[in-house]
């Protein structure tokens, strides 16, 4: 999950701020450990101010900085629905850092962290947005209402 905040059409300008939601899911593969360096996938969706809604998807490159604190650099291309537009093509690029655990006993690790990210969609009208906020894994919502059913089941 995604939250934060969009400066819509920085480019050309004016630029209008919008509250953003979104989700995300990747695939990084060759890690062995943390501190290891992942290439993987991603796909996306998200809405700026529930005006228009972003699908897409696109590669990944997970970079160790710190054991379990990596930077993960991400490009790739989307459709955009709304704002004037019908499913324009885009191209965006993010930049993550946060907590990327890496799980020895299972497939599946914990995420969460800040993001800045760049979506630019070709004209007419050229635009470009720039999004940050914050990326939470849904699990990490979600226990505080598992481990309450499980303390009263």
């Amino acid at each position: 999950m995604t939250v934060g905040g969009t400066a819509q059409n920085v480019s050309p300008g004016p630029a209008e701020g919008a509250f953003h939601l979104g989700g995300r899911a990747d695939l990084l593969l060759g890690r062995a450990r943390g501190s290891d360096m992942a290439v993987g996938s991603y796909v996306d969706a998200a809405s700026a101010g529930f005006r228009d809604f972003d699908v897409g998807g696109g590669a990944e490159w997970l970079l160790p900085w710190r054991d379990e604190l990596p930077l993960v650099l991400s490009g790739g291309g989307f459709v955009r629905n709304g704002g004037g537009r019908a499913w324009s093509p885009g191209i965006a690029g993010a930049v993550f850092f946060g907590s990327r655990s890496y799980n020895f006993h299972s497939w599946y690790g914990l995420a969460a962290g800040l993001f800045v990210q760049t979506r630019w969609v070709p004209g007419p009208p050229s635009t470009v947005d720039v999004i940050f906020g914050v990326q939470l894994d849904a699990e990490l919502l979600a226990m505080p209402v598992l481990l309450l059913w499980g303390l009263f089941r």
